[in-house]
């Protein structure tokens, strides 16, 4: 139970500092309207994993106190918190599409 909300709190933490920084736009806005637009959800992955492997790449020597700046550099970690930004983004983009139907 501590490593889960371990877990949770660092992808917190990391989807923070990658709106900080900018990375997180891409993938919540392209995957919002992807959904708003009613277009397969799947289409939404090679934005992901490329942004991981960008975010992995520029947080690769990141150092400093705690498990963040460790955990930037793991692209399994950062495909974590972009696919977790991408279904937040899936899920306002829905919630969009749902409210202009009605």
């Amino acid at each position: 139970m501590l490593i889960v909300s371990r877990t949770i709190w660092l992808v917190l933490a990391a989807a923070a500092a990658h709106f900080q920084d900018g990375l997180a736009f891409p993938a919540l806005l392209l995957a919002a309207l992807i959904a708003w637009r009613g277009w397969r959800p799947w289409w939404i992955v090679p934005v992901v994993v490329a942004e991981a492997i960008y975010a992995s790449d520029l947080f690769s020597h990141a150092t400093g106190g705690g498990k963040l700046p460790g955990a930037m550099s793991n692209v399994f970690f950062q495909l974590i918190v972009f696919s977790f930004l991408a279904l937040i983004g899936l899920a306002l983009g829905w919630a969009v599409r749902r409210r202009s139907a009605a």
